[in-house]
């Protein structure tokens, strides 16, 4: 699996997040979404945010030590897909040590792993995909996202590089109340 690069320069960000554009525009066109538009994914209004805490606005996971914990799981809508293609990490200690990303609901295969320990390790604050390894979830798909801390539990604060395609104009509901 390709997973997460080690290094990524500023034309290859430029040109992965315009390869993710063009996909989902592209997979918009092939599924009639009528006039499409492409927006940063959130974590509570598009990932249903499970292990959501506070406003569920923000990108917070609970996660357990040495054990996948489902984090974000759901089914998107008959007009939204989305795509995952990096990860960064808003805490001063990151936990995180993996990311697995299921097709399904029914967690039935893994679409990848991406191992997050040295993307921190390597004091990096963002780390993109390779250009196959986006992780990609189409209309009416379910997904779940499991994360792994390593030796320490605890609150850790990943963020989820993605974007998500819609039509416009669609309004945007949080899928957890806010506390």
């Amino acid at each position: 699996m390709p997973g997460l690069r080690s290094e990524t320069t500023p034309a290859e960000k430029e040109a992965i997040e315009r390869a993710v554009v063009a996909r989902l525009l592209q997979y918009a066109a092939e599924k009639k979404i009528s006039n499409p538009v492409i927006r940063d994914i959130l974590p509570n209004e598009d990932l249903l945010g499970a292990g959501e805490v506070g406003s569920g606005h923000i990108w917070q996971q609970d996660i357990s030590s040495l054990q996948y914990h489902t984090v974000y799981s759901g089914t998107n809508d008959d007009d939204r897909a989305f795509a995952i293609y990096k990860i960064s990490n808003a805490g001063a200690t990151p936990l995180t040590v993996a990311i697995r990303f299921w097709k399904g609901t029914g967690q039935t295969a893994i679409k990848d792993i991406w191992q997050a320990e040295m993307v921190w390790l390597n004091k990096d604050k963002e780390e993109y995909c390779d250009p196959e390894a986006v992780i990609f979830y189409g209309v009416n798909e379910g997904f779940n996202i499991d994360f792994m801390a390593g030796p320490d539990s605890g609150m850790d604060n990943v963020i989820l590089g993605g974007k998500v395609v819609e039509p416009k104009g669609k309004v945007l509901v949080p899928k957890v109340p806010f506390t």
